[in-house]
């Protein structure tokens, strides 16, 4: 869990793939070839499971994960496709027991403070704070204040102009979705992805 934690210092965007027009697995190679190392895919993609199920060994230095893993059910088919994290909209008890049960990181969706503290206290690695754009980068800052410890992920609204302000604010990594998504193959969509990629990884500075 520390390495992970490393990692995600060292890389800190996880790229959020949702019902993505483009194949997954090019979706990834596009992002890795990038520099991105945490891709999640959400459950609710039809092809997220199977892309799971085959994705192991083809990407070195990525980790391919599952999102949008609301309840206990759907974190047990992840981990059994072979997700090497999950992340949840909500705090779920139920899920981060499934999760620490089997051994996978989960980054668990919170809110408030409390959800905050609950959601680490169970067991939770990160916490994504969501919607990150709306609470804004001096969210953070605050919750810094009581919490320098617990790891929060930004989700939500994150965009290149506003990243590097909630890294400044306190942020470890950031949740990025429908600007890492390919609309298409062609190369300029293809380099649009990449060049929106690229920055955001530099955002921390």
């Amino acid at each position: 869990m520390a390495a992970l934690l490393d990692d995600l210092r060292a890389a800190p965007v996880v790229a959020i793939l949702r019902r993505p027009r483009v194949d997954v697995e090019v979706c990834a190679r596009v992002l890795v070839e990038a520099g991105v190392r945490f891709i999640e895919v959400t459950i609710d993609s039809p092809a997220c499971l199977p892309f799971l199920e085959s994705a192991a060994g083809k990407f070195d230095g990525a980790l391919f994960g599952a999102g949008t893993v609301t309840i206990a059910e759907l974190a047990e088919k992840a981990i059994q496709a072979g997700a090497r994290f999950l992340v949840t909209p909500n705090f779920n008890p139920e899920v981060i027991g499934v999760a620490r049960a089997h051994q996978v990181p989960i980054f668990s969706g919170a809110m408030t403070p409390t959800e905050i503290f609950s959601a680490y206290q169970a067991g939770a690695e990160v916490i994504k704070v969501f919607p990150a754009a709306t609470l804004g980068s001096g969210y953070f800052k605050e919750l810094r204040g009581p919490f320098p410890e617990i790891p929060l992920m930004a989700t939500g609204g994150i965009t290149v102009e506003n990243a590097s302000d909630f890294f400044v604010a306190g942020a470890t990594a950031l949740g990025v979705g429908s600007s890492l998504n390919l609309r298409d193959e062609t190369p300029a969509s293809i380099a649009a992805c990449q060049e929106v990629a690229r920055k955001l990884l530099a955002a921390k500075g």
